[in-house]
């Protein structure tokens, strides 16, 4: 097992101008949250905090966006707590529907412009999110300059990198969270897709290089484990590469699984990105849960774990994943994350 010192754990961190919206209105963060959160993260001995941020949240508002990196890595630093930058989409875009993401310059190529107006509260459809992973793995998607999608992204990863990689807290950049596959051909295209980025992100940072595990979306692309094997880059990357997996939750079955897609890979290093009880509505969670969701990430010797998540903004249909409370204006943890620190706590010391 890996020594238990060293393992990362800690919080997934939500933030304002690094985590807004395009087309839909951001609610502002509490005073002094940043400081005051990773404050907090130190007082309560978390060691790693992964940092969503998003592509869309950029176009808004460019100078917003940097100055907050700049705050948040500034103030990592400070607390010495250990950063992963993740490059984030979660229902691809706000220009489908409620998700977040894709920027509109590039959901825009592919759908009218003024298509979000009518789907700014609803999930995306299928054959929306359909149409645009099957464009982008295919490398469909063309600007005005005849610049595709992956060439795109990979400039605004060299702005991230430019920006974070001297920080002493920054330990690594996660390349894309969660892409989806619809045809089971598309999980090869997603090695080309790791192999294109990480070789051109690899020009300017030795950092590590995390990348998602896959989604499927279709029947068409069942996830067995020789088939998500396939996305790891093809040709050999000088950076360290992390295999980034959601477990929710993460039982032991749960674990033997991404462990199994982890020795096909011929890849040891497994990092547990977000994990929480569920996904489904009303989920909670329970000291006992908390203890044995860390006990399991020892045995598996998984090299970090960040829970999801630190948002000053509450989920009222997932419980679970609240650690916060605001009160007059300022952040506070919760019930939840003092039971997550508590677990978190007892079983690191108890394996040294």
């Amino acid at each position: 097992m890996e020594n238990s010192r060293k393992i990362l754990l800690g919080v997934n961190f939500d933030s304002a101008k690094i985590g807004c919206r395009q087309n839909i209105e951001t609610v502002e963060p509490p005073d002094n949250y940043i400081r005051d959160s990773f404050k907090i993260f130190a007082e309560n001995d978390l060691n790693c905090v992964r940092i969503p941020f998003y592509w869309e949240s950029f176009e808004k508002d460019p100078s917003g966006f940097m100055h907050e990196l700049e705050i948040i890595s500034s103030e990592a630093d400070k607390n010495d707590i250990t950063c992963i930058y993740d490059n984030h989409q979660w229902k691809c875009s706000s220009f489908l529907g409620e998700g977040i993401g894709f920027p509109n310059s590039i959901m825009s190529i592919i759908f009218k412009s003024n298509y979000f107006k009518d789907k700014s509260s609803c999930s995306p459809s299928q054959s929306d999110l359909e149409k645009f992973w099957n464009l982008w793995w295919d490398r469909k998607i063309i600007d005005k300059e005849n610049k595709d999608g992956w060439e795109l992204q990979l400039e605004f990863l060299n702005i991230i990198i430019s920006k974070l990689n001297f920080k002493k807290s920054t330990y690594g950049f996660e390349i894309l969270n969660e892409p989806q596959v619809f045809q089971s051909s598309e999980f090869k295209k997603v090695s080309k897709y790791h192999t294109f980025i990480m070789e051109n992100l690899g020009k300017q940072t030795d950092k590590p290089f995390f990348f998602s595990y896959v989604f499927s979306n279709s029947l068409r692309a069942i996830n067995f484990p020789w088939m998500q094997s396939k996305i790891r880059p093809i040709t050999k990357i000088k950076n360290k590469i992390i295999f980034d997996i959601h477990p929710y939750p993460p039982y032991y079955i749960v674990l033997y699984y991404y462990k199994l897609i982890s020795i096909l890979m011929k890849s040891s290093l497994i990092f547990a990105g977000e994990f929480n009880s569920g996904v489904k509505g009303n989920v909670t969670i329970n000291s006992k849960q908390h203890r044995q969701y860390i006990r399991n990430f020892l045995n598996f010797s998984i090299s970090g774990a960040t829970f999801w998540w630190w948002s000053y903004k509450l989920d009222n249909n997932h419980p679970a994943f609240n650690l916060t409370k605001t009160l007059e204006n300022k952040i506070y943890p919760n019930s939840n994350f003092e039971i997550l620190v508590k677990s978190i706590r007892n079983k690191t010391q108890k394996n040294r």
